[in-house]
């Protein structure tokens, strides 16, 4: 059983509190993402790598569910998750108290007369009173959830409106609390909490992207590497196939940092190893999983950026092109040949 928590049960008083306590729980537990997902998933709990980065890089109050699969992936007791389950409770009910004294109206609501006693009396025996007889302590969560509930169905209304006549709504995971529709296929230029949701699923796989819910050229190029690391079609786009894939157990790509990529460039480019990091920063940031996009369409693959045509004259597959190793050692044969790095374009900047 893994010690994680020292001081068990945070002095939290609010729910990004709360949240950062959980952040800490996860950290000095020393486990992974996905690791966690396996030590729930053998205690009995089911919390995906993508639900357990969305829980925590939120700082909205997790739901109960989330709280204890996490808390006992990381070896906390039963009688200290009660506690932080207690701890939940009291925040949330917090958030649910109102914030001005009963029976005064908030700015955005009206200030209704009280009825008369002989009214509250004919109301009462005529059938149930009209929420605005109630008091305002009771309504407000009430009209919290329908303000939420007309939101979420004008944001639904509004993407059906943008979408394309033949594309159809596929629902969003709802292990995050998240609700609402998300169009069958994402592709880049659209923006949102479906996105955002896409984000977190390669993050928690292993492909950094940043996480602002933009799909630009930065989630494409990680979405069209997990598509060739993962056997899919390589499309760039985003559909159900795709998600399932990330919500899954995908092949976990390889990690080289910059420092070894550097040091492994230098052992095998002695005779210009300056040059080589220098160019391999320059076409890649030395970033193996590196895709571009070319304006007509075909792609370029891994540190030295090779294209769909040398992939396929090399008789390399792409996911073969995303190995570090590999795309060093590709570099190396050409510089062989040529005896500098004339095959690439990519000038130094002034």
């Amino acid at each position: 059983m893994i010690d994680a928590v020292r001081d068990p049960v945070p002095q939290a008083a609010t729910a990004g509190e709360y949240v950062a306590s959980l952040r800490d729980v996860r950290r000095r537990s020393g486990l992974t993402y996905r690791e966690i997902s396996r030590q729930a998933s053998a205690a009995g709990h089911w919390l995906p790598p993508s639900t357990l980065a969305t829980m925590l890089g939120r700082n909205t109050l997790p739901r109960e569910r989330t709280v204890v699969a996490l808390l006992a992936a990381c070896g906390t007791s039963t009688p200290d998750i009660d506690r932080w389950l207690d701890l939940r409770r009291d925040i949330e009910a917090q958030l649910d108290e109102p914030t001005r004294p009963t029976g005064q109206p908030t700015p955005d609501e009206p200030a209704y007369p009280a009825p008369p006693p002989a009214a509250a009396a004919s109301a009462g025996a005529a059938g149930p009173r009209h929420s605005t007889d109630l008091p305002r302590a009771a309504t407000r969560p009430a009209r919290r959830r329908l303000s939420l509930g007309a939101l979420a169905l004008v944001g639904a209304l509004t993407v059906g409106a943008l979408l394309p006549g033949g594309d159809r709504m596929i629902p969003r995971s709802n292990d995050a609390g998240s609700s609402g529709p998300c169009p069958l296929v994402l592709r880049q230029g659209m923006y949102g909490p479906c996105v955002l949701d896409l984000q977190e699923r390669l993050v928690a796989a292993g492909l950094g992207v940043p996480v602002d819910g933009w799909f630009g050229p930065d989630t494409t190029s990680r979405v069209i590497a997990f598509q060739a690391l993962a056997a899919l079609e390589v499309s760039g786009t985003v559909d159900g196939p795709v998600l399932d894939a990330l919500q899954g157990d995908p092949v976990p790509p390889i990690r080289w940092t910059e420092n070894r990529i550097s040091t492994y460039l230098r052992a095998r480019f002695p005779d210009d190893p300056s040059e080589a990091v220098r160019l391999a920063r320059c076409l890649s940031g030395l970033d193996p999983l590196r895709v571009e996009v070319t304006a007509d369409g075909s792609r370029r693959w891994g540190l030295f950026q090779f294209s769909d045509t040398e992939l396929s004259r090399l008789g390399v597959d792409r996911r073969t092109a995303l190995d570090p190793g590999w795309n060093i050692g590709a570099a190396r044969d050409i510089w062989s040949r040529t005896g500098d790095f004339r095959h690439w374009d990519c000038p130094p900047t002034p």
